[in-house]
């Protein structure tokens, strides 16, 4: 491992340690308004905001006291004041009086999960937010993924709590329904915190150069994004006082005590925890972690007996769900995206076999129930096709990268020793080099153009016949190398693989032998297992393809000299071990639930 890799999980690891403190804090906020803040939001906000601006304040001038005296520092953030990112950074100071108010209409549970799911907001605004920077990385296919994991485990903690009579407490659907749109507006509204971290880069930016030789970047940045929170908060205070009179709200001293206080203590720390993780690392993925405050909620609120769990097993597989994504998006290895779409198989076949029988009884047509035989002889023969269609897929995809692997050496070789010969530009390597390391069409063009000019100029200089004759084998080597690189993915083929790998899913997942007790647990794991086991040969394919086109020469960092890449088997060992466990783990916890399901 590299110096930079090394140094980047260590910081990746240091945001999640911050994570996981922010976590623990804001967990705590919903049990602290429920405490009676429902019955006076703004005005609680106001104190709310009161103290968690203090809280703000007192880390700044502790940390930063330089910062926070220089004048020249000041009037950059006075003229930076009337920015539109400061705006909305204003907007989110309302978040808690949004979400006390919520909590007159609908049970605090749910208000508290469905707040909650700003986490999520949050992911996706940012990116936003700094889409044409390299700030943070790009979310991938396999982050996505992983993110809607979190959110479908977000919506199966809500049924875990909201699946009971409970939910209404009492009420009609006509007082619920706004109370959840209050509980959404309160997530979208908290997730315009974005924002500052919008003002803070840009100030950070603007920053003069004898402030930066002082302190390093991410000193500076946790320094403006705390800076725009605390003047967000302070325009914001006013504002919820003048609410709070307008809708003839009343203060008492213990509620206005108490929102300072959890302010101050509770909100800062979290909020700085927050944003230092944000700060420290580029990889966005690490909010994920945040998924899981509203299971911590949901325990608080239980342990001082303000909820209760009716569908206890709809809490248990949406934490699995926030457990798994947290776990694959924040490991430090680069799991590959076919272990990653297994897990998220095994989970989401899993749960859909747990309530199979309910699902599918809001269709018109009952589960399919077999008497024996024929479901196993459909799902073998639909398996069988889908085998055959897999291996000439993965045969043709092998072999064509051990020929395109062979030519790449025995190209590079030989040019090489013509380039060691001063017969050609020694920059046809590395002209080679990005052919290897090429992604897309257009990279693939630019670095083979670039080679033929080289092969041009070395046959305009006139060589000797037998030099001739080798550049002539060697641009042949690099034109027969170019062409198998942009064959690309057969889709008609794909589309195939794809259809019956659906068709043989959708017979094990929405059929089942008309069975009970323990045959039943069996055949339910083997429908889980056999459909996951689907998805990811199919998803492997990918990671086949990105095989093919993976680096497999370097130039070595002493001297003139390459070499082939070598792997990190240490990592590779790491990403299956961890795929394993994980996978483990989650076959477990649904066997449980089936034997639960079946026997208990």
């Amino acid at each position: 491992m590299s110096i930079s890799e090394g140094t980047a999980g260590k910081r990746n690891g240091q945001a999640v340690a911050y994570m996981l403190l922010s976590v623990a804090g804001f967990s705590l906020i919903p049990l602290i308004i429920s405490q009676g803040a429902a019955e006076n939001p703004f005005m609680f906000n106001a104190g709310w905001r009161l103290g968690f601006g203090a809280g703000l304040l007192s880390f700044l001038l502790v940390r930063y006291w330089p910062l926070t005296t220089d004048s020249e520092v000041w009037t950059l953030i006075g003229n930076r004041i009337f920015r539109w990112a400061l705006l909305f950074a204003v907007v989110s100071q309302f978040e808690y009086a949004i979400f006390a108010w919520s909590i007159r209409l609908v049970d605090v549970s749910v208000a508290a999960i469905l707040f909650e799911t700003y986490h999520v907001l949050i992911i996706l605004l940012t990116a936003w937010l700094f889409r044409k920077e390299r700030r943070y990385r790009k979310i991938g296919l396999d982050v996505m993924l992983l993110l809607i994991l979190g959110v479908v485990g977000f919506a199966f903690v809500v049924s875990g709590q909201a699946g009971a009579p409970v939910w209404l407490g009492g009420r009609s659907i006509s007082v619920v329904l706004p109370g959840i749109g209050l509980a959404l507006l309160a997530a979208i509204t908290a997730a315009c915190s974005a924002f500052n971290l919008r003002w803070g880069a840009d100030l950070t930016r603007e920053l003069p150069p004898r402030i930066h030789d002082r302190w390093n970047r991410d000193s500076l940045d946790l320094f403006c994004v705390v800076t725009a929170s605390v003047i967000a908060n302070t325009v914001a205070i006013p504002f919820n006082i003048i609410a709070g009179v307008v809708g003839k709200e009343t203060i008492t001293l213990v509620i206005f005590l108490s929102g300072i206080i959890g302010g101050f203590v509770i909100n800062a720390m979290a909020n700085v925890a927050w944003r230092n993780a944000n700060l420290i690392t580029d990889n966005l993925g690490v909010n994920a972690i945040s998924y899981a405050t509203p299971i911590f909620s949901l325990g608080w609120l239980f342990l001082f007996s303000q909820v209760n769990v009716p569908l206890a097993d709809y809490l248990f597989i949406g934490a699995a769900a926030i457990i798994t994504a947290n776990l694959l998006i924040n490991f430090e290895a680069d799991i590959r995206l076919g272990f990653k779409v297994l897990i998220i198989a095994l989970w989401s076949c899993g749960a859909f076999v747990y309530l199979r029988d309910d699902l599918l009884a809001l269709l018109p047509f009952d589960t399919w129930l077999w008497t024996g035989a024929p479901y196993f002889q459909a799902m073998a023969l639909s398996a069988t096709v889908f085998i055959l269609l897999l291996s000439f897929r993965v045969v043709r995809l092998v072999s064509r990268t051990r020929d395109e692997d062979n030519r790449a050496f025995l190209l590079f070789q030989n040019l090489d020793l013509l380039a060691r010969r001063n017969l050609i530009d020694g920059s046809v390597r590395e002209h080679v080099l990005a052919i290897d390391g090429s992604r897309t069409p257009e990279q693939l063009q630019a670095a083979y153009q670039q080679a033929k000019l080289c092969f041009a100029q070395a046959i305009a200089a006139g060589p000797k016949a037998d030099d001739h004759l080798k550049l002539s084998e060697a641009e042949a080597q690099l034109n027969a190398l170019a062409y198998s690189r942009q064959q690309g993915i057969d889709f008609g083929e794909l589309f195939a693989l794809i259809t019956f790998s659906a068709i043989t899913v959708v017979l094990a997942l929405a059929s089942r032998l008309d069975v009970s007790g323990w045959t039943a647990v069996l055949v339910e794991l083997f429908a889980m297992l056999f459909s996951a086991v689907i998805i990811f040969l199919v998803s492997n394919v990918w990671d086949l393809q990105r095989d093919r086109t993976s680096r497999i020469l370097q130039k070595l960092p002493d001297g003139d000299g390459y070499g082939v890449v070598f792997r990190d088997v240490q990592s590779r060992r790491f990403e299956q071990g961890t795929s394993i466990i994980v996978g483990l783990a989650v076959t477990a916890a649904y066997f449980g639930l089936f034997w639960h399901k079946w026997l208990g």
